[in-house]
């Protein structure tokens, strides 16, 4: 093995690899070169594993031994201890950004971790052995465009990548057809009528089939502190759609909303892009959020019906009920629709919509 006395090194590892293919090249065993060394044989151990750091004498003794000036080995030993610095500078930051408490509240990573075993932990959810590897896997996978108004990984938020990470997992152990986007088209009616159901216990499972059904997988999965995503859709898998849904808002005109919304996205854009939608994070004004908007809204309360709608206020609450109950939705979508537009306060008439719990909901 050649070793140049001048160090430049393009390698972060610790100085022991390069004694060990020194070893391997003079036939040295490990006992041979801790008694060379004057080291006991653990010490010579910690030394290959850049445990013990490598002072001026011992850089003298490897001098000695391998024909490697001392001044190569205390270089390379500088070079490694900044490098282990900085990477721990970056494990920590990287760990700080992750919504750690609520992964372990939810069961995403164990319970109980700290340290070293927090941060194994979290790459493994990832499916990455380094937090180098991470950000690599993640600037290639293109998750950014979910992001409206950005293309830079940056701009994503370590918990909304902890939220889809889940998703995905979840996702894949759905079973689901082939993605068919005319099937989808084909459903709406049928998703559109169990929004008289209320209880989500008993329309979810129905839901998850129908879509299951088109190839669309339907995760539910509740948010993690610092993600405030409302749904997502994307393709984890070629032939199979995802479709997230946080229940971010517990409330049926809300969830309803979002899910025809999301269902929009797949029936009418380019479904190479991942979309998460949710405040703060998407632009309204977007050509892709109108058109979802309009869709989901036209589904809901069709068109012909709006002129109508724009006659109910406060007063005739009981007419809304009849209304809603008259074009097939429930009255919550009815009155959400009315307080989007304004003819309704946000803060009237809510105990006509239906309010969900987590216990109802599992994810």
């Amino acid at each position: 093995m050649f070793v140049s006395n001048d160090f430049n090194p393009d390698w972060v590892s610790p100085p022991g690899d390069t004694i060990i293919d020194l070893m391997d090249e003079v036939g040295l065993s490990i006992e041979e070169l801790s008694k060379q060394i004057g080291l006991p044989k653990s010490k010579g151990q910690s030394l290959i594993d850049g445990e013990l750091t490598i002072s001026e004498p011992l850089a003298s003794r490897l001098e000695t031994i391998f024909a490697v000036s001392q001044q190569f080995w205390l270089s390379r030993e500088s070079a490694y201890r900044k490098h282990v610095v900085r990477q721990e500078e970056l494990n920590n930051s990287w760990l700080e950004s992750l919504p750690t408490r609520d992964m372990s509240k939810f069961g995403w990573i164990p319970k109980g971790l700290s340290g070293k075993k927090k941060l194994n932990g979290c790459l493994k959810f990832f499916g990455v052995d380094s937090v180098t590897e991470w950000f690599d896997e993640y600037k290639h996978r293109n998750l950014s465009v979910a992001f409206r108004k950005s293309n830079t990984l940056t701009t994503v938020h370590a918990a909304e990548l902890a939220w889809l990470r889940r998703a995905e997992l979840l996702s894949r152990q759905n079973r689901c057809f082939e993605w068919d986007r005319d099937a989808l088209r084909s459903s709406l009616n049928d998703i559109r009528r169990l929004t008289l159901i209320p209880a989500p216990q008993d329309f979810l499972p129905k839901l998850k089939n129908i879509l299951a059904s088109c190839g669309v997988s339907l995760v539910i999965l509740q948010t993690p502190n610092g993600c405030r995503a409302s749904g997502a859709t994307c393709f984890f898998e070629k032939d199979k759609a995802t479709l997230i849904m946080s229940f971010r808002y517990l409330s049926d005109d809300h969830f309803w909303f979002t899910l025809f919304h999301e269902i929009g996205h797949l029936v009418l854009h380019d479904i190479g892009v991942l979309r998460l939608e949710g405040k703060g994070i998407c632009e309204m004004s977007d050509k892709e959020e109108l058109e979802a908007n309009d869709f989901a809204r036209e589904i809901l309360i069709p068109n012909q019906y709006i002129p109508e709608l724009r006659q109910f206020s406060v007063k005739n609450w009981k007419g809304i009920i009849r209304f809603a109950r008259r074009i097939g939705v429930s009255r919550g979508i009815v009155l959400g629709q009315l307080q989007h537009m304004g003819a309704i306060p946000y803060s009237h008439l809510n105990r006509l919509k239906t309010k969900y719990n987590r216990e109802q909901l599992g994810g």
